[in-house]
């Protein structure tokens, strides 16, 4: 130990003789280490941390699928839904929910409020208990006793102060009373960060015997000893029994057992992970640089090992002595990374939009540098200066006497250089594979932002509309509101055009129906093929320009008494008559018992994003349908269409005082966020990658800059023996050229096999495309050749007669 706190000592006052050497050092190391625990700090809030239940890895989800259908994520129905619960073996519970947004009303200012109805032992199934009050009681769950809320955190504190009055207190959901019963922790959610209230479900007795109606979403806690594969097993056997029982709903229908820890990580697992291994090169590539460094200064200091030698000090505790050094390096870059992670850890956080519904990524609003992410930097620093300290080390005490002679004879030659142009190489090779990696996500970041989305996002302003049944109970209540609602924000001045639909493009909301086609037996309406559906107002198609090519678009006599009829989507037209005109053709709905006449075909909408090719989809007049969703696109000639939302907001409150709008945000918002994760997978790769071209070129320049000095003897004597400055820049050039070409080798080598990782992120863009590799594999020659450059064009100005006396 007091050999260890003398080695330390001395290291500092080693350190505080070259402090311009420290400050490289450090921050080189800073960069790397930061980067590696700000990416760290964030898998572990979303990947490594659990989730806020009892033993979350025994909560599995069970979503219905059909193949046939290309549904692979879907509802269950309530017939099947007891039909699991009786036959299954593998589950200690099955608890039910579905989704639900709620008005709240008579508390202030009304408001839009996400919620979830949930069974009555859904959170016992979570084992999760309030902070205040308790959750559903048994029997709650039924008509008659469902009327009761439990808050979430944020919710309590925003809405009511965080105060404990709030037990028994009465609200106005959706036009209907609710007693508060229950407040949950701070860090619990369900299933997503933004629901704020939970009430009991009460399943609809109609829905019983239809198998067709699919809604409820299972949560099933596995028994003990059951692994995920056997309870899809029992399951799979349970759906196929339910298929061959009522084949007129069910044929196809499958079920899919998931953990509810796989599917919460599942949206951003990949990226996260590509992520870390690109923060894992740049460290590399920086711990390369240091590691020349420490050669280049071990060289320096021949003379001071070559005294400690001479005065009785051993091999061993020379190699001690610079891993002590490395390693205090390495502490310093950790502490210094830290501080530069957290920093940009609200950057990080801030890049991930809120309002994205369709983003499943856990956690990540609340990235905390806690003792996991300290004990991460901590042991990163430790590797990290055993791993650019152990070269130099073992270079200081390999050759005591030779350290000697060459102190003594003030030579400058070193069996190091090869050693540093190796690492020099090595850097080269790490951020090419990083650059190319960056190119094709910048290449598939383009293509998707040039896709064409079927309509013009500029100059839009969106908004919401649910309308409470107990208010709203009729479909001849909710047409007339929505009639007034779109006369009176016509009527505002800068608004050209006004339109209503149920579920708008990119917002993450929509409604899949099968049809069947009047006169084709192959064909029936329960077991059809799907397509997306909405209920739209005339003018919905002109505000999103939204072209008609073929037929009508709808229109105003479309009206709940007229002729049922329908427009579909391009894409539907030509998959299901293929060469034909649909128009005129009779078509039936899934849950409709009258036919309908397809009037009309319109452009494809990329319903789900520029990441999606445009779903088929039918459209048909909003008077004509039952939803109480309205989301409405306004197209104004203003500058900047959010200055339409308070008249909006007004024009709303003048037809009902209580009805809140949600989801204010322009199309052009909606188009941005869409592609969010792309944009910001794309930012922070093409960031790394940018550090790791800097961090490579710094080594290239050094390796070359001290080369140069080492051979300044050498280059004295080549020019008193007739070499002009022109073959000393060459020759000093294509000693880079020797360190930069091997580097791109391998990089392509590299790049090529590690790049199909990245496929499944990837749009348009193939993970092996050449004009990728080739554009960077340039960019990153081109800056070799430069920072190989600078020193080569210092050797060819070289005085001979200075050069010769030289040491």
């Amino acid at each position: 130990m007091t050999r260890l706190i003398q080695d330390i000592r001395y290291a500092v006052r080693q350190f505080r003789k070259s402090p311009g050497f420290i400050s490289l050092a450090a921050i080189t190391l800073a960069l790397g280490i930061g980067a590696n625990t700000a990416i760290f700090s964030v898998i572990n809030a979303v990947l490594l941390q659990h989730l806020p239940y009892r033993n979350p890895g025994a909560l599995v989800k069970i979503w219905g699928t059909n193949p046939q259908q290309g549904a692979d994520v879907d509802a269950i129905s309530p017939g099947d839904f007891q039909d699991f619960r009786s036959r299954s073996h593998v589950f200690q519970e099955i608890g039910y929910s579905t989704d639900q947004v709620y008005n709240l009303t008579n508390s202030g200012d009304p408001e839009s409020l996400l919620g979830y109805q949930l069974s009555a032992n859904f959170f016992a199934l979570l084992g999760a208990d309030p902070i205040l009050g308790r959750t559903f009681a048994s029997g709650e769950d039924t008509s008659g006793h469902d009327h009761v809320v439990v808050l979430s955190y944020r919710l309590w504190q925003r809405r009511f102060g965080g105060k404990p009055e709030v037990l028994g207190k009465a609200l106005t959901l959706n036009g209907e009373p609710y007693t508060v019963i229950g407040v949950m922790p701070r860090d619990f959610y369900y299933p997503v960060r933004d629901n704020e209230v939970w009430t009991p479900f009460v399943i609809p007795p109609a829905s019983v015997t239809d198998r067709s109606v699919r809604f409820m979403r299972l949560l099933a806690r596995l028994k003990p000893a059951i692994s995920l594969q056997q309870a899809q097993a029992e399951t799979d056997t349970i759906a196929a029994s339910i298929a061959t029982q009522h084949p007129e709903t069910n044929t196809g229908q499958r079920a899919r057992v998931v953990s509810i820890e796989e599917e919460a990580t599942r949206d951003i697992r990949p990226a996260l992970l590509a992520l870390m291994g690109a923060v894992t090169f740049v460290l590399m590539i920086a711990c390369a640089n240091v590691a020349n460094l420490l050669l280049a200064r071990s060289v320096r200091r021949r003379g001071e090992i070559a005294v400690r030698a001479a005065l009785g000090a051993s091999r061993w505790q020379l190699i001690q002595q610079f891993l002590v050094e490395s390693v205090l390096l390495g502490l310093i870059g950790g502490a210094l990374g830290v501080l530069l992670a957290s920093l940009s850890i609200n950057s990080l956080v801030r890049m991930f939009p809120p309002t994205v519904s369709n983003l499943n990524i856990p956690r990540v609003e609340n990235i905390p540098v806690d003792g996991t992410v300290l004990g991460f930097a901590l042991v990163v620093s430790l590797l990290t200066g055993v791993l650019f300290g152990v070269a130099p080390a073992l270079r200081s005490g390999a050759n005591l006497h030779g350290s000697l002679q060459e102190a003594g004879r003030g030579l400058r030659g070193s069996r190091s250089g090869a050693f540093r142009g190796t690492l020099a190489v090595s850097e080269i090779a790490l951020s090419l594979i990083l650059l190319v990696g960056a190119g094709l996500l910048v290449k598939s970041f383009v293509d998707l932002m040039g896709r064409k989305l079927g309509f013009t996002s500029d100059g839009v302003l969106t908004f919401r509309v649910i309308l409470p049944d107990a208010r709203y109970a009729t479909d001849t209540l909710q047409r007339n509101f929505a009639d007034q609602l779109l006369r009176g924000v016509q009527s505002l001045p800068g608004v050209r055009s006004v339109g209503t639909v149920t579920f708008l493009p990119l917002s993450g909301w929509y409604s899949v129906r099968t049809f069947s086609i009047v006169g084709r037996a192959s064909e029936n309406r329960s077991a059809g093929p799907p397509v997306v559906w909405s209920a739209a107002s005339p003018d919905f198609f002109g505000a999103m320009e939204i072209p008609t090519l073929r037929g009508r678009s709808l229109a105003e006599q479309d009206s709940a008494s007229a002729e049922p009829v329908a427009v579909i989507s391009q894409s539907m037209a030509q998959r299901y008559w293929p060469g034909g005109n649909p128009v005129g053709e009779i078509v039936t709905l899934q849950y409709e018992k009258t036919p309908r006449k397809i009037v009309g075909v319109v452009g494809d909408v990329r319903h789900f994003g520029a990441i999606a090719d445009a779903a088929p989809q039918v459209y048909v007049p909003y008077r004509q349908a039952s939803a109480p969703l309205f989301c409405f696109a306004v197209r104004t000639d203003l500058p900047n269409p959010l200055t339409l939302a308070t008249a909006v907001q007004r024009a709303v409150w003048a037809i009902d005082r209580d009805q809140p709008v949600s989801h204010v945000m322009t199309m052009n918002q909606l188009a941005s966020e869409s592609v969010a994760p792309q944009r910001v997978l794309m930012v922070l790769l093409a960031g790394f990658a940018g550090l790791a071209l800097v961090l490579a070129a710094v080594g290239v320049y050094s390796v070359m800059a001290y080369n140069v000095v080492e051979r300044t003897r050498e280059i004295g004597i080549r020019m008193a023996l007739g070499a002009g400055r022109g073959e000393v820049l060459r020759l000093t050039l294509l000693q880079g050229a020797a360190l930069t070409l091997p580097g791109v080798g391998l990089g392509i080598a590299g790049s090529w096999a590690l790049t199909r990782f990245l496929s499944a992120m990837l749009y348009g863009v193939k993970p092996t495309d050449p004009a990728t590799f080739i554009v960077v594999s340039m960019i990153l020659i081109c800056a070799a050749s430069l920072a190989s450059y600078i020193p080569a064009r210092r050797a060819a100005e070289f005085d001979p007669m200075v050069a010769l006396r030289y040491e």
